[in-house]
């Protein structure tokens, strides 16, 4: 009885062990990320209604996993690079799809809901699908999709805070299409350079053609500069600062910019971590969304700066990962995208909230495999 007690003392602690690591989380992520795709994604889907009343919709439920998707099939790329597992024809499908989503005629690009033709393209979709795109394909072989889109937006949609504006329009000869768009982009989705969106645009550019763009990059990364508040950015369309500060150090380490912002951005992201080993949204509990953000940009930081993460310090993060890790779904849902309605009058009335449990692995899983 007694050897048996320690056998299965021993089994236990080997067992917990192997979780406490950040290759079995990684691996238990990427197998519901596959499970997600094998489904059809059902989970991540963004449904919303929008009335007859008031669009011009022939559904008034409408469905948005363009953005989503692209997400998941990053993760897909980058695991497949860094680990010893082929997801190739998950991979192929879905750029095939992001490829079949573009919006025809116009200037081309992608609309988060694509079936909204008040909702214009949008340079985060655009910038989200482009990365994935250069990471698989050879440049020459997808130009056409994203030539005219980031002409227009370099050229038609720059502000003066050197920051450019978040929906694809051109300056002159709008459709009536766009004209549609023009009216409600000035009357619920609102103007402005977007921090989150000019981060993610700018690591797309990078990756597309640096040398090409390294004016308008470099002139990003000014306009990144100017929005750092206490070490941190805040976001338009995502909830909390670990979005931002993400999306920002990415951008701004990858064109090699300065390197006492990043520092800076560094202390901020290890200062607010919670004594659980987690990181959360303004007086929240720690959250797997928000504490797989912090980490992506705190490795991202320490790469570029060349300073190690104290791995003891690391172990709290995983540990508080291991802790909020369900079999049946991995992560739960987090609040990830908010679309703050009545921008355009000043005065903000709704917020419209989407987050999904696969989302929220994603990011875990992504972060999990920088750490292995």
């Amino acid at each position: 009885m007694l050897h048996a007690n320690r056998e299965y003392l021993k089994n236990s602690e080997e067992l917990t062990t192997k979780k406490a690591s950040w290759n079995f989380l990684f691996e238990q992520g990427i197998k519901h990320l596959v499970a997600e795709k094998e489904a059809g994604f059902v989970n991540t889907k963004h449904a919303m209604p929008f009335t007859k009343e008031a669009f011009q919709v022939e559904q008034e439920l409408q469905i948005a996993d363009i953005f989503q998707r692209a997400l998941l099939v990053d993760t897909f790329l980058d695991a497949q690079e860094k680990y010893p597992i082929c997801l190739q024809e998950h991979i192929a499908s879905e750029l095939t799809y992001l490829k079949s989503a573009k919006r025809e005629g116009g200037i081309g690009g992608w609309g988060y809901f694509p079936d909204l033709k008040e909702l214009p393209p949008d340079v985060d979709d655009l910038a989200q699908i482009l990365q994935v795109f250069c990471k698989f394909y050879p440049k020459d072989g997808f130009k056409d999709l994203f030539d005219v889109p980031i002409e227009t937006i370099l050229n038609d949609q720059a502000n003066e805070d050197l920051g450019w504006e978040t929906w694809i329009l051109p300056k002159e000869n709008l459709t009536k299409e766009q004209q549609l768009q023009y009216e409600w982009i000035h009357k619920a989705w609102g103007t402005g350079s977007d921090v989150d969106v000019v981060a993610n645009f700018l690591y797309a550019l990078q990756g597309y053609d640096k040398k090409r763009f390294d004016t308008d990059i470099q002139r990003g990364l000014r306009f990144l500069y100017n929005k750092q508040h206490q070490g941190g950015w805040e976001s338009t369309w995502y909830y909390g600062l670990y979005y931002g500060t993400f999306v920002s150090l990415r951008a701004i380490c990858y064109g090699k910019g300065d390197k006492q912002v990043v520092a800076k951005a560094l202390a901020f992201l290890l200062d607010s971590q919670h004594d659980d080993g987690g990181w959360s949204l303004p007086e929240q509990p720690s959250d797997a969304l928000q504490t797989a953000l912090a980490l992506l940009g705190i490795e991202i930081a320490s790469r570029y700066l060349e300073k190690p993460i104290d791995l003891k310090w690391l172990d709290k993060s995983l540990h508080f990962l291991v802790t909020q890790y369900d079999e049946n779904i991995g992560w739960e849902s987090c609040p990830f995208i908010k679309m703050p309605m009545g921008r355009p009058s000043g005065f903000v009335h709704t917020i419209l909230t989407y987050g999904s449990s696969p989302i929220t692995n994603n990011f875990v899983t992504k972060a999990c495999l920088q750490f292995l």
